[in-house]
């Protein structure tokens, strides 16, 4: 199937030919749920149906079943927007996306190219490449798993709900629990507390994240913001930023083509 083009079709496929700088490997405390062999398994945000569904125990005797606590007013009017924010924006078919990218910090400043490859229902890899073909970044996500090998700075990198949105989707997690939301005029806002600490909150317009964020003690620490859809596939731009190292990562999308499936081994990135 043919590709889709963006902008700057001249650039080839295996971006030798784009400009890349090195980024430095600015090794940043472990945060919360990274392991020491390099994966980081943030812990994982909650599925909607998951949250919405559970069950509580009513402590009934006599061996009679328990019945389900009713619904929380919020959750339940939100229900069915949760469900649809889900299933349109989560990937159809397998794609391979070209783009752009640039990093800008306080003292450094950054840009490359990427390729990342995206397979429903739940799988996506990133990879960010050097001016000489050496990787600057990987990161594959395996539904809500985030793996990033040992020898790669993971500085560029959102955790799992984050990076689900710079493609557009939805896609909250299973263990999280949903804590709120609203639509007013076509807007869903939704926002998750997480296993381990702080809160997730999304801004879903059109069937895609526009907004997603991470807080932690009643504050934003990343943030990640994409813009309008090309052609239905993916966001043509979008932001990370990390606000408390004053980081700032933006990618371009340039073009994407519908693929077969990819190697499973390609999910499995050497070191991880």
């Amino acid at each position: 199937m043919p590709a889709h083009r963006l902008a700057r079709p001249d650039r080839r496929p295996d971006g030798a030919d784009l400009r890349r700088l090195r980024v430095p490997d600015r090794r940043r405390p472990q945060p919360p749920g990274r392991r020491r062999d390099g994966v980081r398994r943030t812990a994982a945000t909650a599925a909607t149906a998951a949250s919405l569904g559970a069950f509580a125990a009513t402590g009934c005797g006599g061996g009679a079943r328990s019945l389900p606590e009713p619904l929380a007013p919020t959750v339940a009017s939100l229900r069915d927007p949760l469900l649809v924010a889900q299933a349109s924006s989560r990937p159809r078919q397998p794609s391979r996306l070209l783009f752009s990218w640039s990093v800008r910090e306080p003292d450094f400043r950054g840009a490359g190219a990427g390729v990342a490859r995206v397979e429903p229902p739940d799988r996506a890899r990133l990879d960010l490449f050097l001016d000489n073909g050496e990787t600057a970044g990987v990161a594959v996500l395996v539904g809500d798993e985030l793996r990033i090998p040992t020898a790669v700075s993971d500085d560029l990198i959102p955790p799992p709900p984050l990076l689900w949105a710079v493609f557009g989707v939805f896609r909250p997690g299973l263990d999280a629990a949903f804590v709120d939301g609203a639509v007013a005029d076509g807007t869903l806002t939704a926002e998750y507390a997480l296993p381990a600490a702080g809160r997730v909150r999304f801004r879903v317009e059109g069937g895609t994240v526009r907004e997603a964020e991470l807080v932690e003690n009643g504050r934003v620490v990343e943030r990640v913001e994409t813009s309008d859809r090309h052609d239905g596939s993916y966001p043509a731009e979008a932001a990370y930023r990390n606000l408390p190292a004053y980081r700032e990562v933006k990618l371009e999308l340039e073009s994407f083509e519908y693929v077969d499936p990819f190697p499973p081994d390609i999910w499995s990135p050497s070191g991880s």
